[in-house]
């Protein structure tokens, strides 16, 4: 008898099904190990039972369901989990996602890391609850600060759409509940409004320097191109709330305009990313912005551009991929590179908390939410703390009640 094998039962008197408990439990559940002709190997599961009687059913219709699967040229091996997610990303279940492609790719490598990462030939359908746990818990530890609730959850998620494509294949039975923490509100750093005046300001000097400044007196190009294109690229997400992502996909092309009063248009963009497609409207202003980049790269093609030509693109009309390393530099060069009061890096996703704070307390949630391509719930959840140091909520809030003299604060 195993050491891990107590208290023994052979259900058919045949040794093809075997029941056992756990020996180190307080309250052990009754295990199945079962074995059937002209397969090798053996089916070990949890029959989830303490009865005995309850164990011995679940085990006797599970012998049932398998010596047909061996009949049917079937193994009691389940398909290993690295097989079953080469067979998930290229089939046609993957292509029928409702998501957008770029959104498509980033589960399949959610899955690839963690999932292929921790489980490799692991047969799919011997794969429990305890052991999703512990792929999360190796997930985690190679972090060396613990991610973000949302981020632990986007890859729970991911790996969920892999146990539902296992189950509609038969490789699995059930789809095992993903161990995820709660949300919490997490979200990164934005800019206040000083800070925010901070950063336009500056900018307006930064994009210029590298004329001023380049070695032996000439004029770097290359760079203040760069820096031209990223100070049109951060005005433009911090007024309209864009995702980096959806931003990086925008064409001429997909910019379009809304009357909201007589003579006064706004500028709609036409978005795609993880929500799927929509319209954004943008603040007043951005108009200003895009005609910034279509003056500039009209003179350095010496003609307009394709409606077809991305926004943000190179001098050879490729797509930029990353400002990341620019950004970084710009908010050193001001000393905004660290949320004083968090002590938190500002990313360029900043910006898009800088917009959905700033407009939370002028715009109804549910626009807002639309606009941003995001639920109200999500709104409320991380940027609620907005609404009560706008001075209208703080007057709201406060009226009625006695009169305050002088400063608020002694100091």
């Amino acid at each position: 008898m195993p050491k891990f094998e107590t208290n023994q039962i052979d259900v058919k008197g045949d040794g093809k099904i075997i029941l056992y408990q756990r020996p180190d439990v307080k309250k052990p559940k009754w295990y199945a190990r079962i074995s059937v002709q002209g397969a090798t190997g053996y089916k070990i599961f949890s029959t989830k039972e303490t009865d005995q009687r309850a164990a011995e059913r679940i085990a006797l219709d599970r012998y049932e369901e398998l010596y047909f699967k061996v009949r049917r040229g079937g193994t009691l091996k389940g398909k290993p989990f690295r097989a079953v997610f080469g067979e998930w990303k290229s089939s046609a279940f993957v292509l029928a996602y409702e998501g957008t492609q770029s959104h498509l790719q980033a589960q399949i490598l959610k899955v690839e890391r963690i999932g292929v990462g921790f489980f490799g030939a692991k047969p799919i359908d011997e794969i429990s609850e305890g052991d999703l746990e512990g792929m999360m818990s190796w997930f985690l530890n190679e972090y060396e600060e613990p991610p973000a609730s949302s981020t632990i959850r986007s890859y729970g998620y991911a790996m969920n759409l892999l146990f539902q494509y296992a189950k509609t294949k038969g490789y699995t039975d059930s789809i095992p509940n993903i161990p995820v923490p709660p949300l919490k509100a997490n979200p990164r750093p934005d800019f206040n409004k000083r800070e925010w005046t901070t950063l336009y300001t500056h900018m307006r000097e930064w994009i210029n320097q590298p004329r001023r400044n380049s070695v032996k007196g000439e004029i770097d190009e290359r760079l203040h191109r760069d820096r031209y294109y990223l100070q049109q690229y951060v005005l433009i997400l911090a007024n309209t709330g864009i995702r980096v992502g959806e931003m990086r996909n925008v064409c001429w092309g997909h910019l379009d305009k809304v009357e909201v009063e007589l003579g006064d248009e706004r500028v709609l963009l036409r978005v795609s990313g993880k929500t799927g497609e929509r319209d954004v409207i943008a603040n007043p202003g951005v108009n200003v912005y895009l005609r910034r980049l279509w003056v500039y790269r009209s003179k350095e093609l010496g003609r307009e551009p394709d409606m077809g030509e991305y926004l943000f693109c190179k001098s050879d009309g490729s797509r930029v991929g990353r400002y990341t390393n620019g950004f970084n530099a710009l908010l050193d060069s001001c000393g905004l590179r660290i949320q004083h009061s968090s002590g938190k890096y500002r990313t360029l996703y900043s910006l898009r908390h800088t917009y959905a704070t700033n407009r939370i307390n002028e715009a109804p949630v549910y626009q807002l939410a639309v606009n941003m391509g995001t639920s109200v719930d999500m709104i409320e959840r991380y940027y609620s703390h907005a609404r009560t140091r706008s001075p209208e909520f703080a007057k709201t809030m406060t009226q009625g009640n006695q009169s305050a003299e002088g400063n608020a604060l002694p100091f």
